[in-house]
């Protein structure tokens, strides 16, 4: 259920928006050969299990925005096969895919943490908070727009 907020504009549900950007994905997916089955919740880092049109098995974490910001990810231990799509699922407009492998989600996240602890120092700032709230800035999700080929094939 969407939400008011105080200046009248309507809040989109973050269940809304995962739902989307799941079913987006897989849709996704599917156009391009691959058979996908939904974890429903049931799993708490896969949002969708595949098969690649060569009959290889992975898994997918799916992370939904409807607006333009910061991708909220933890840095995860290693897992074999787990591969990650930032959907962008606005009200307005075409969906919007970032492909990344676990190894380039766990750098990038690492890379903005270097960015927000270099801010803080140049501030003046305290930097054990730096990287809290770790994640991928929408502009450094950008250069992984559309790269399919990242999954296996």
């Amino acid at each position: 259920m969407d939400q008011t907020i105080e200046d009248g504009k309507k809040r989109r549900s973050v269940h809304r928006t995962q739902w989307a950007a799941q079913f987006a994905v897989a849709s996704e997916l599917c156009k391009q050969g691959y058979e996908v089955a939904f974890t429903m919740g049931n799993h708490p880092s896969v949002d969708l299990m595949v098969n690649s049109p060569s009959g290889c098995a992975f898994s997918i974490d799916v992370k939904g925005l409807y607006k333009k910001n910061f991708w909220a990810v933890s840095p995860k231990k290693v897992k074999e096969g787990l591969f990650y799509v930032l959907a962008y699922v606005p009200d307005d407009g075409s969906n919007r895919f970032f492909i990344l492998s676990q190894a380039q989600v766990n750098e990038e996240i690492k890379a903005d943490y270097a960015v927000a602890r270099a801010n803080a120092v140049k501030k003046g700032r305290s930097t054990e908070r730096a990287g809290a709230f770790p994640g991928i800035p929408w502009k450094r999700a950008e250069k992984f727009e559309d790269k399919w080929k990242v999954l296996p094939a």
